[in-house]
């Protein structure tokens, strides 16, 4: 069997070509009125709609064993109501202990109600210290979060930050590399 053209009203077509070897079958289409689905339409999941950024060049920094807000965050309006969002953080965490033990800093996205995003609960960054002292630490910060909002109206989701015990410091080094918060929609 040969390839199949469907002509347009007006100029090019679009051919079916069935593959090399294949078993007998029938291709049922529909009756009435309707459009053609190209391939970008079958495909159209996984795209990435909009990025939206968020920015802060100011050192934060907290001793507060509950989360706190960070002064970071982002609103970002879906185009469709299936779309999925990625929140990301990236940052540079700053730790100063004065104390021996395990001494933490922790990091989490959160919605504008203060609910951690899925994957973006608490991200743990420090060490344990094994001998008395003051000890300083700093690392790079990356924390990812998923959302579904189901809706097309705004959402705001922020960054948020704690200490894991008393006798802790920890800081958001914005200063040093600029802290970012980026809220990314992928269509479904």
């Amino acid at each position: 069997m040969g390839n199949v053209r469907l002509y347009g009203a007006t100029s090019g077509y679009t051919e079916l070509a069935p593959p090399a070897v294949a078993p007998d079958g029938v291709l049922s289409l529909p009756s009435g009125t309707g459009t053609l689905a190209t391939l970008a339409d079958v495909a159209a999941g996984g795209k990435i709609l909009q990025v939206v950024r968020a920015t802060d060049s100011t050192a934060r920094s907290t001793t507060s064993t509950s989360f706190v807000d960070a002064s970071l965050s982002v609103t970002i309006t879906p185009t469709k109501a299936t779309s999925t969002l990625l929140v990301l953080h990236i940052a540079n965490a700053y730790l100063a202990m004065a104390s021996a033990g395990v001494r933490r800093g922790v990091y989490q996205i959160t919605d504008s109600s203060n609910v951690a995003l899925d994957g973006a609960q608490g991200q743990y960054v420090g060490l344990s210290l094994s001998y008395y002292g003051s000890n300083e630490f700093l690392s790079s910060l990356a924390v990812i979060g998923y959302a579904a909002p189901a809706t097309t109206s705004p959402v705001t989701y922020k960054a948020r930050f704690r200490v894991e015990a008393s006798g802790v410091t920890t800081q958001l080094a914005n200063n040093l590399n600029t802290g970012q918060l980026y809220a990314i929609e992928v269509s479904a």
